[in-house]
């Protein structure tokens, strides 16, 4: 089988730490046609210079560089605008790709032109072990078209290998999901969702996104990420797209992040607060288990079942422990 040149972008920030080993397992592919693209969201240490140093070494290298911080989103969108290829991936600047990663991901989508995008499991772990094996995403085409005409949102995780044209037939990453004066960058919280979400519209007309059972990627997952304090706007973005998602399928124009919000009712915002606390609950015993603290995991888990029954068989359905 043939391989098509793909372009695997990199968005990174004060990445000194993990980018060689990033761009060491990117390199190490058994495809060699690929562009690695680094989008660097000018970062104040020494990250530029040493994706410089892989640049002088290979040619498959190359980095755009923001002149400000922009965030996330923007990253992403800048990596899709400036790839030069039809096929795109993405992986953060701490990650870790198996070998066969991009392989994998071609041969699965040249195998089914109906296949808008691929994605895998993945191995996430810490500075000291693996924390265990994320299950995120349909492994069947069935499985799929049933959360598609369910109208339910559609999680996948990185890596993924769609297309450019695809994502950008659906407008890319949003970049502009609320301005506001308290710094707050909404853009850069579930944006990922937000594009597959958007993206799942396209299979009207039969095509469908599929997930390998099988770990492609070493994601890490450090102490401080199981912060709780952006759990809530991360579960309001989870709802605004959902009634997006809806609003599209049934021929209805999006409500703005804001007016969404604005619009809940009392009862809706109980509910929500909720599951919010659910959600940090579960937050909490991640970062428990991490630390080894197998009581404080016991405890959390505890509060997260008790808040959201529900919450728990979905998280016992998506995840293993090691």
């Amino acid at each position: 089988m043939t391989h098509p040149s793909v372009s695997i972008i990199v968005c990174a920030y004060n990445a000194e730490q993990s980018i060689s080993e990033t761009l060491d397992s990117l390199l190490a592919q058994t495809v060699n046609a690929l562009e690695i693209l680094v989008v660097d969201d000018a970062s104040t240490d020494g990250t530029a210079e040493i994706v410089r140093g892989y640049q002088k070494r290979d040619a498959r290298v190359r980095m755009v560089t923001h002149d400000q911080n922009r965030g996330l989103a923007h990253g992403r969108r800048t990596g899709v605008d400036h790839a030069t290829n039809e096929l795109l991936t993405f992986i953060d600047a701490d990650d870790i790709a198996m070998p066969n990663m991009v392989q994998r991901l071609l041969e699965t989508l040249q195998s089914d032109d109906q296949i808008l995008g691929v994605s895998s499991y993945r191995i996430y772990f810490d500075d000291n072990r693996n924390l265990g094996v994320q299950k995120v995403g349909p492994t069947t085409r069935d499985e799929y078209l049933k959360l598609y005409n369910g109208q339910k949102l559609i999680f996948l995780s990185y890596p993924n290998l769609v297309r450019k044209s695809d994502v950008l037939a659906v407008g890319g990453y949003r970049t502009d999901v609320m301005p506001n004066n308290d710094g707050i960058r909404y853009e850069d919280f579930c944006e990922d969702l937000d594009l597959w979400c958007r993206m799942s519209d396209l299979s009207i007309d039969g095509r469908y996104f599929i997930t390998l059972p099988e770990p492609l990627s070493r994601y890490r997952k450090p102490a401080g990420s199981m912060s709780t304090k952006n759990v809530r706007i991360m579960q309001d973005k989870m709802r605004w797209i959902k009634d997006c998602l809806r609003r599209r399928r049934a021929g209805e124009p999006e409500r703005s992040f804001a007016s969404f919000l604005k619009g809940r009712t009392p009862w809706e915002r109980f509910s929500d607060r909720r599951a919010d606390a659910a959600a940090g609950f579960y937050k909490h015993a991640g970062f428990a288990y991490a630390q080894r603290k197998y009581p404080a995991l016991a405890w959390y888990l505890l509060l997260t079942g008790l808040t959201s029954p529900k919450l728990i068989r979905q998280k016992a359905a998506t995840q293993r422990t090691k």
